[in-house]
């Protein structure tokens, strides 16, 4: 095997994917299987494996340990946040050896015999933010989990691209960013992105606590569950994600007896984590509500019964006070705090129904905001404009909050501004090594470089032939 001919970098929260891509692609040789040969030894390694059976081989190459990568950049926490303690461990041995079949086994993954869909997904402003920062886009760990298809940083929808077995599959700089109105999609984003840190949650208190909650909701009693209550509720409550198959499957009415109510059938039965997302989400308000209930517990209502109120009219009375609130003008913290809401439920019924929204003391008037955005249209980086006008970056980046078309034209500025400099760092290179070749260049310059082979291949082609025919 010869040797890689860059030192490779990792990002945090990027992908074990995209990590090995990335690996692959700088090893420059005739042809994919033949840099997989160079790299793994193995041209047949499957690079876009859930749980990969390499990550032996990509932390010799990389110097991170076994366990940081799994920790940091696989779905390990994910897919093992409601199992045992003894069924992780068992399962992060498997990992660990290469045996990556029976991970997936000892997780209950192979029984629940629910697949991930072939698909990677990214979203567009990180993307962007990505190739400002670091000259390339990767794929990060939080947009790949299974219903997550909104950013919960940047509130918008994730863009998808399907997964190539023979074929290195990188995320797109160019595509539009589009706002996530939906409150769902959102929740359970963020639901998602808080199971990769290491929580662990135990089988048989994780039921206590559902059960507790169904009771005070009204979909169970002390002796049984209203399991067809529930399952309709959970249906309504889920429309925006009924044409994904496995919601679909999951809550399917035909069915006579399965889920949700199965996740209490048995104390050691292992469940695919949807199924758990999926009651967390329509039972809990946001993810602090969950886990102060696990930790602390919570008793049951000893008022008198009444009827239980649907999730769907619970978050009808929310959106009205929130939307009545706007409407007299409130700012965007005291809404989120009197209608007990979150931030992207708020913006998302402003834009639903038009209103300004309005936040708290940003300290920027409207001259001061037209002058902003004339010099954020000719391209003035955010960390200039913020020392220029005394503001932080955060004030100036929402300025920008709503302006579509002057976001694309900004991200056409900064690639037109990073390909001239690419290019002129290739000349320059060129003109200036005393015996100039493809490997001393690279050497020299090799983020520039990347850049350009993967952006502007057709230029750095024809200037390599150019100069060395001419040489």
């Amino acid at each position: 095997m010869r040797m890689i001919q860059i030192s490779p970098r990792i990002y945090a929260g990027e992908t074990i994917y995209s990590i090995a891509s990335r690996i692959v692609l700088n090893d420059v040789s005739t042809s994919f299987s033949q840099s997989m040969l160079n790299v793994f030894d193995n041209k047949n390694i499957q690079l876009s494996s859930i749980l990969p059976s390499y990550l032996s081989q990509l932390s010799s190459l990389t110097l991170c340990t076994v366990d940081c990568l799994i920790d940091n950049h696989t779905l390990f926490q994910y897919y093992s946040a409601f199992s045992s303690d003894r069924v992780k461990k068992q399962a992060c041995y498997f990992l660990k050896s290469g045996d990556s079949s029976a991970a997936f086994k000892a997780l209950g993954l192979l029984a629940n015999r629910i697949t991930d869909k072939d698909m990677h997904k990214y979203c567009p402003v990180c993307a962007l933010e990505q190739e400002f920062l670091f000259g390339e886009a990767y794929w990060l760990s939080e947009h790949q989990l299974p219903l997550s298809l909104a950013c919960i940083k940047h509130e918008c929808m994730l863009e998808s691209k399907p997964k190539a077995r023979k074929q290195l599959v990188f995320p797109d700089t160019g595509r539009a960013a589009f706002h996530c109105t939906n409150p769902v999609l959102l929740k359970i984003a963020g639901f998602n992105s808080y199971l990769v840190n290491g929580y662990s949650f135990d089988p048989i208190k994780l039921g206590r606590v559902y059960a507790v909650r169904l009771i005070n909701r009204g979909f169970a009693t002390t002796k049984a569950v209203r399991h067809i209550k529930w399952r309709n509720e959970m249906r309504v409550y889920f429309s925006s994600l009924m044409h994904d198959e496995r919601v679909k499957n999951l809550l399917d009415s035909s069915s006579e007896y399965g889920f949700p109510a199965n996740i209490f059938y048995h104390d050691d039965s292992s469940h695919h984590p949807i199924k758990h997302v999926l009651i967390i989400s329509f039972l809990f308000d946001h993810f602090g509500d969950f886990i102060v209930a696990y930790c602390q517990g919570e008793s049951l209502l000893t008022s008198k019964a009444k009827p239980a109120t649907s999730q769907a009219n619970i978050d009808e009375g929310r959106h009205s006070k929130t939307l009545k609130l706007l409407s007299s003008g409130m700012h965007l913290r005291g809404v989120i705090r009197h209608a007990n809401v979150s931030a992207a439920t708020v913006r998302s019924v402003a834009i639903k129904h038009g209103i300004a929204l309005y936040e708290n003391d940003r300290k920027v008037g409207r001259s001061m905001r037209r002058s902003i955005l004339i010099q954020l249209m000719i391209g003035k980086p955010t960390q200039i404009l913020a020392e220029t006008f005394n503001l932080s970056v955060g004030d100036i980046e929402q300025v920008l909050v709503g302006q579509t078309a002057i976001k694309i034209l900004r991200q056409r500025i900064r690639f037109y501004t990073r390909r001239r400099t690419a290019r002129q760092a290739i000349i320059s290179a060129l003109y200036t090594l005393v015996r100039p070749s493809i490997s001393r260049v690279r050497k020299v310059i090799d983020k520039e470089y990347m850049w350009l082979y993967k952006h502007d291949r057709e230029w750095l082609n024809d200037l390599k032939k150019t100069y060395f025919n001419n040489k």
